[in-house]
């Protein structure tokens, strides 16, 4: 954690900030390895951690021993004020893409008639986190291994007597007993043209009538994320469908070959949607071709065709070409890469393409 915390006040000098409110649950965290819990961390250049919560987090809080812990007593956002009007901070940055406006609002108010200055920060500790640790990568590898698992699991208990829904309850149960008592994200289990829906939601009334279907499903392990999709076929499929199919497999394996430390990421997107896009189906791939994965599902980078981001060593990132045809079928191959100095090793193998 105090490699964290020092990048954190490194960046606060960098950006010439005295301290940071952060208001994401997810970045405290990431920075003191408290549970995700409702309150605000104030950070400051001289490394001093002050963390404002209520009493139902008292205790716990109080245990870590890593911070200082102030108690909501009234108004939260008076206290965070007092605190920042006490250490004769100048310039304090808060997270534009987390607080609420009405949230920020009350804080300036309370700041009024003093000169501090309130700056705007976008993914201030995000950016942080884009770039995992040895232990964070262990950890992904996990969950990454879990959820291969489930996909084992679902063709072998697979019925054309189950919905979807009862397919994603059994899928999440078993990543939730398998994981850390979570999952990642609402498995996606889409039978036949439903998956041409890029996020459905599971019917509790369909049933596999097609020799096809689309499962998105994601395991989480002591907090880090995976996310991996596959289609699954039973019985013989169309020379049209493997076309599409063999099309979207092709895009992945262009996009995985570029990724190395320093590559644009929207040259990575590229890769996949110019050979879509020759191929004809162009604009039936409308989402960007990855994200990053950890502590979040979807995490900075995003890799987009209009994203201004360049790949670093130790990110890690998913590859999800797409065709969806309405009406028809959908076709999204998901892997999950990590980003190496000079080539991407896929944490998720060759299983099931």
């Amino acid at each position: 954690m105090k490699s964290r915390i020092k990048k954190c006040v490194a960046q606060l000098k960098a950006l010439g900030l005295d301290a940071i409110v952060l208001s994401n649950p997810v970045n405290t965290s990431y920075l003191s390895d408290f549970r995700d819990a409702d309150g605000y961390l104030l950070v400051t250049r001289e490394n001093e951690l002050i963390y404002f919560t209520n009493f139902i987090y008292e205790y716990e809080a109080k245990a870590l021993g890593i911070w200082k812990v102030v108690i909501a007593k009234g108004n939260i956002f008076k206290q965070l004020s007092d605190t920042i009007k006490s250490h004769n901070f100048h310039r304090v940055g808060f997270e534009a893409k987390n607080i609420p406006y009405l949230e920020y609002s009350k804080i300036k108010q309370y700041l009024l008639g003093c000169r501090v200055e309130l700056c705007e920060t976008i993914d201030f500790v995000e950016k942080i986190r884009a770039i995992k640790e040895p232990q964070e990568i262990s950890l992904i590898k996990k969950a990454t291994e879990i959820s291969k698992d489930a996909f084992d699991f679902s063709t072998e208990i697979r019925d054309r007597t189950m919905t979807e829904k009862q397919l994603n309850i059994e899928i999440e149960k078993f990543l939730r007993i398998r994981g850390s008592g979570s999952v990642a994200f609402p498995a996606v289990v889409a039978y036949g043209a439903n998956s041409a829906i890029p996020h459905h939601i599971p019917s509790k009334d369909k049933k596999l009538t097609e020799n096809f279907f689309l499962i998105d499903l994601g395991a989480k392990y002591y907090e880090y994320c995976a996310d991996l999709t596959r289609v699954f076929t039973w019985g013989k499929i169309t020379p049209f469908f493997k076309r599409i199919y063999d099309i979207v497999r092709k895009a992945q394996d262009l996009s995985i070959k570029k990724i190395r430390d320093g590559v644009a990421v929207k040259e990575v997107d590229l890769a996949a949607r110019s050979f879509i896009e020759k191929k004809g189906y162009g604009k039936f791939f409308g989402h960007g071709v990855g994200h990053g994965v950890g502590r979040e599902v979807h995490e900075i980078p995003f890799i987009g065709p209009r994203s201004g981001e360049i790949l670093e060593e130790g990110m890690v990132v998913t590859i999800e070409p797409a065709i969806y045809l309405d009406g028809k079928f959908g076709i999204r191959i998901e892997d999950m890469v990590l980003v190496g100095k000079n080539k991407g090793e896929v944490l998720s193998g060759n299983f099931c393409r």
